[in-house]
């Protein structure tokens, strides 16, 4: 631990979106470059939200937070994946080990990873209903695996993802 650090102490067990209350491996990381990124992006925009990094092993989780988060989600997510890109190229700029950002704004991620599982399931179940095939719209890579998980035990259907980044998707189908 680096000196002047102090622990994070709090009481929730972290996910892998976010450092929560009571983990107590987690150190407070708020003026690492990624933070520091984020903050200024933030205030050049002109939005009200706090910034919050705690480092756990060699991952950054940051937790946005604030009436402005929205701003920073974007539309399915995309502006949070890209200022996320951003902060980890800010992070690892001249580092010697690469540290992992994760940025998280008010359970987003948790909040999508649900609704795609659902999605999935219903769609699978739309699948088996009529028999036909069914294409859904582009997903980043993570998205797609999380598609992907939640019907791989389904017995009725596969799945698959077909075309070129940026426009690659999912495809259920019936299993033969």
């Amino acid at each position: 631990r680096e000196p002047g650090k102090k622990k994070h102490k709090s009481s929730q067990l972290h996910t892998k979106f976010t450092i929560t209350a009571e983990d107590t491996d987690a150190v407070v990381a708020d003026d690492s470059p990624a933070v520091k990124f984020i903050e200024e992006i933030a205030g050049n925009m002109g939005l009200n939200i706090d910034v919050k990094g705690f480092l756990k092993g060699d991952t950054l989780y940051v937790s946005l937070e604030g009436k402005d988060v929205g701003s920073m989600i974007g539309k399915r997510g995309q502006t949070l994946d890209a200022v996320q890109y951003l902060a980890s190229i800010v992070q690892n700029k001249n580092c010697d080990s690469h540290v992992r950002v994760i940025i998280n704004a008010e359970k987003y991620r948790e909040k999508r990873e649900k609704t795609l599982q659902l999605l999935a399931k219903r769609l699978a179940d739309k699948c088996i209903k009529s028999g036909k095939s069914v294409r859904l719209e582009p997903m980043n890579p993570y998205e797609r695996k999380v598609i992907h998980s939640a019907l791989q035990s389904n017995p009725k259907v596969t799945t698959r993802s077909e075309g070129v980044e940026p426009n690659r998707r999912v495809v259920i189908e019936l299993k033969r």
